[in-house]
């Protein structure tokens, strides 16, 4: 079933949805997140275009998925990368090529502005979305995150 579907650029105007939605898929992923201090990150992201950019994915009910891109300067990849941190559609609406929407999106937007590479992590019991990445030619490497937080943030 296909949707008539428009991703954009988010904006200020935005901030509220993207709130909504970002703190839909922490629960769901079961990631505490301290949403003042959540609110405080999209604001800061949607006023300083150098942090990078968030997408949203609308249909005319209203958004319905969003995708966070950060910008890094990587040695790695020699030069300005992108890291996707979050890529999420509400359940009700995925399995409709939304997620592939926002990922090409997002893809391109960061091609656009001078990103040599694009960077991930997967959940390893996320299935679904190691099969969109990989068809979208990510590569899985052979490595593990680690994480340390810093300054009384939250686990």
């Amino acid at each position: 079933m296909t949707i008539d579907l428009n991703v954009v650029r988010a904006g200020v105007e935005d901030a509220g949805a993207l709130h909504d939605l970002l703190n839909r898929q922490f629960e769901e992923h079961a990631i505490p997140v301290d949403a003042a201090r959540l609110e405080e990150a999209i604001r800061s992201v949607l006023q300083d275009d150098s942090l990078g950019f968030i997408l949203v994915a609308r249909v005319a009910e209203g958004a319905i998925g969003t995708c966070y891109v950060s910008f890094t300067w990587s040695l790695e990849h020699a030069g300005k990368s992108a890291w996707l941190e979050e890529l999420y559609v509400v359940p009700e609406r995925r399995g409709r090529r939304v997620g592939e929407s926002l990922l090409h999106a997002a893809l391109r937007k960061a091609e656009a502005l001078g990103c040599a590479a694009v960077d991930l992590e997967v959940d390893r019991s996320q299935a679904r979305a190691e099969n969109l990445y990989r068809r979208a030619g990510f590569c899985s490497l052979p490595r593990g995150r680690w994480v340390k937080r810093l300054g009384g943030s939250p686990a």
